[in-house]
């Protein structure tokens, strides 16, 4: 890794483990769906506006004008189109992002998730599209290919090492104090 993927590991693996013990949403999960949603944290959502997972503004933050616009790439009938002034949330941390995040999926649209929280791969897989061939998919990603990217940046960083119980010191799990 180089010392930008270093740095985001650093803010990442916490934040992503604090949220696995509050919610059981697997940490290697939200770890990999930051690092493909934010490019590592160089994107311009992740990087001035503290979204990590593109997420779009709930009504409060619209009411309150309190989210940005993005131009965002979605995938309709197979091909990926560029939709403009799609409106997203801001924060005011990282870890207001990832607690936003895990939040997000405990909501009844992700129960078919949560129901395999327990195995990375099922979970990742339901987090895909709903189309033909995946009616389980919740959506929460339009790309067909959403579950093998995660999987993908899984296995090349080990993100499964943070999946850790309640049980063990985060600061032990990871090499990183809170």
């Amino acid at each position: 890794m180089n010392s930008q993927q270093n740095e985001f590991m650093t803010m990442a693996v916490p934040a992503a483990i604090a949220s696995a013990r509050a919610t059981r949403v697997p940490a290697s999960i939200t770890i990999a769906q930051a690092i493909l949603e934010s490019g590592w944290g160089e994107t311009k959502l992740a990087s001035q506006f503290n979204n990590f997972f593109g997420i779009k503004a709930n009504q409060a933050q619209l009411a309150d004008h309190d989210y940005c616009e993005f131009t965002s790439d979605e995938v309709e009938n197979g091909k990926t189109v560029k939709v403009p002034g799609e409106e997203f949330a801001q924060y005011a941390s990282p870890a207001e992002c990832f607690t936003a995040h895990a939040q997000l999926l405990c909501r009844p649209h992700y129960a078919a998730a949560m129901a395999c929280a327990a195995d990375p791969d099922k979970f990742a897989w339901a987090l895909g599209p709903r189309i033909p061939g995946h009616p389980e998919g919740c959506g929460y990603s339009t790309l067909p290919q959403y579950h093998d990217r995660l999987m993908q940046l899984v296995r090349l960083y080990d993100l499964k090492q943070y999946d850790v119980p309640e049980s063990v010191d985060v600061s032990k799990a990871t090499g990183v104090t809170q």
